[in-house]
């Protein structure tokens, strides 16, 4: 995780259910909300595509946050660099199942239109879930997700091109060291979006949560252990 250009253009690279939407209110503080591009219209696909030309009729623009992968920086001319939240697999794919369950119910649904419950929604749909934040973090369509060498390349995009990685069940303490890192001021974490549908977990799914998601844990439990060193470190 690298200290960048004292202005960059911050690509905020929001993977689903990582407290984007707490994060969103902390960069209008420091940003004004009419200096960043939302992305997360994914029919809005030609917005990437022409980001660059997009910036320059704009050069007001600061940064830009949304469900993108990591690639952006390679279309546009000006200094970036990325910020982005990781969260435990089995805490990211429970809240992703409570965001299918309000939101996008049909996407739980098996053939017979039987709603599933969180065990058999990993268990028959596992490409809902699997790796998923790793899929975001690498920019190569060949790599199979779960073998090691995704892990590899996806850390070593984040010690490259990200000047803060945070974690969400470290949330306060991720801001506090982004605010440290990008001179932003944050006046008050509030926490946002929080869905509270009960579901129940036993010990066998959430290992068969982890199997399905070694890559992301790997990630998961790397990060974790360089930023509980920068907590201490960091005044």
């Amino acid at each position: 995780m690298t200290d960048r250009d004292p202005d960059p253009f911050y690509l905020f690279l929001h993977i689903p259910k990582t407290a984007g939407t707490t994060l969103r209110s902390i960069i209008d503080q420091n940003l004004e909300p009419e200096n960043v591009i939302t992305y997360y219209n994914q029919n809005s696909r030609q917005l990437l595509d022409n980001l660059d030309a997009h910036l320059t009729v704009h050069p007001n623009f600061r940064a830009i946050i949304g469900h993108f992968k990591f690639g952006l920086h390679q279309i546009i001319e000006r200094p970036a660099t990325y910020i982005t939240f990781l969260r435990h697999p089995v805490a990211r794919t429970i809240s992703q199942y409570k965001e299918h369950f309000v939101n996008q119910r049909q996407r739980l649904l098996d053939s017979d239109g039987n709603l599933l419950s969180l065990a058999e929604s990993v268990k028959n749909k596992p490409s809902l879930y699997a790796n998923y934040q790793t899929g975001y973090l690498v920019d190569d369509k060949e790599l199979d997700l779960a073998d090691s060498a995704s892990a590899e390349l996806a850390l070593n995009n984040l010690e490259t091109y990200f000047s803060v990685v945070g974690l969400v069940e470290y949330f306060d303490q991720s801001i506090s060291l982004m605010s440290t890192k990008l001179h932003w001021q944050v006046d008050e974490i509030q926490h946002l979006n929080v869905k509270d549908l009960e579901v129940d977990v036993s010990p066998d799914l959430i290992e068969e949560i982890e199997a399905i998601n070694r890559s992301d844990l790997i990630i998961y439990e790397t990060i974790k252990s360089k930023l509980l060193d920068e907590f201490e470190t960091t005044p």
